[in-house]
């Protein structure tokens, strides 16, 4: 009785992955046989900071047989992957590959996309979303020539955009769900961690709540369900204030802090893309704020990507969660869907 109204919750709270147009067709997934557990192979695409950022703390949760590189600058990838090979003796067996061929990425479980160009001085934010959409439909098909049934982990920025760009370019064949973004992950661990450390240093893992919409400047906190050991840091009809408003202010401006100090940001995305990947990797069915399509959802009309909890694990997003919202945090969710489509219906119909 109790599991049957668990699933009939269930249902009702959530909804499958949805397709990234509105015109693409329903795709059944392929499921591994029952007990079936294949060599997990993961391959990382981009090798800058934030690839090897992720290589590094894959091979650390020691969840993947094989870690695959592939980057363009073949000398400076071939010194990477010697350098983590060469550590092989304190870490658990991890076969390291790397080349500038996507062959060697086959048969890959699960690929994670970091390549990207970052922004020019006084360039225009299309001229860099034109630059990336390309690099994108570059990857994306080869990819999935070599490994067709990947689950596709996107973390190049702009990560809702060339989620969504990726999961077009990978066409109707690719079940939804199977390409996904980083998204606010993230942002939500961030969000954490500054209000476990102001509850006098209350462990994060006991902090829950969530970040979502944009993995950017328009966010979402969503402060109705941010709970500290169960208990809501708000009351019941109750706006935040501005100290949870500025911690949030921190949050968005914490990447750009972390640049502007030492070039780059790298640790934390590499951590949680790793993260993320053990969800998919282990089928673990971890429910974390990722960029999914949310056409249909809270009004939205465009196919825009943006992060909602999503129950993550083997083939990508299984499911997305209807988030209670308050009228607050709907306005603000719908603001950030407006504002990412502005700049996506630019180069939407060019792919």
């Amino acid at each position: 009785m109790i599991r049957e109204h668990l699933q009939d919750m269930r249902l009702r709270e959530s909804l499958d992955p949805i397709p990234y147009s509105s015109d693409a067709p329903f795709v059944t997934v392929n499921k591994p046989a029952p007990g079936e557990m294949p060599h997990r192979k993961v391959s990382i695409i981009g090798c800058g900071q934030v690839g090897m950022a992720t290589a590094y703390a894959m091979l650390n949760q020691t969840t993947a047989g094989t870690i695959a590189l592939v980057d363009m600058n073949a000398e400076k990838l071939e010194g990477e992957a010697k350098d983590l090979r060469q550590g092989s003796a304190f870490h658990q067996n991890v076969r390291i590959q790397a080349d500038s061929n996507y062959e060697v990425t086959a048969h890959s479980h699960l690929v994670i996309v970091t390549a990207g160009v970052a922004q020019k001085d006084g360039e225009s934010r299309l001229n860099l979303l034109e630059k990336n959409v390309s690099i994108m439909q570059n990857i994306i098909p080869k990819v999935f020539a070599f490994s067709p049934d990947a689950t596709v982990l996107i973390a190049s920025n702009p990560c809702d955009i060339m989620t969504a760009v990726a999961a077009k370019v990978g066409g109707p064949t690719v079940a939804p769900g199977r390409i996904f973004g980083s998204g606010t992950a993230l942002d939500s661990s961030r969000l954490r961690s500054l209000l476990g450390a102001a509850l006098n240093n209350v462990d994060v893992q006991s902090v829950g709540g969530y970040i979502i919409g944009e993995h950017g400047d328009s966010s979402v906190p969503v402060w109705s369900s941010v709970r500290a050991g169960g208990v809501p840091i708000l009351k019941h009809g109750e706006e935040p204030n501005e100290i949870l408003n500025s911690m949030h202010r921190e949050v968005v401006e914490s990447a750009g802090d972390v640049i502007k100090r030492k070039g780059y940001t790298n640790w934390a995305i590499g951590l949680t893309s790793a993260h993320i990947g053990k969800a998919v990797l282990e089928d673990i069915g971890s429910i974390m704020p990722v960029s999914t399509c949310v056409r249909g959802l809270f009004g939205i009309e465009d196919d825009v990507f943006l992060s909602l909890p999503c129950r993550v694990g083997d083939g990508g997003v299984k499911r997305v969660i209807k988030l209670p919202l308050t009228d607050t945090e709907k306005d603000a969710f719908l603001k950030s869907a407006e504002i990412i489509w502005e700049q996506q219906r630019q180069i939407w119909d060019q792919i």
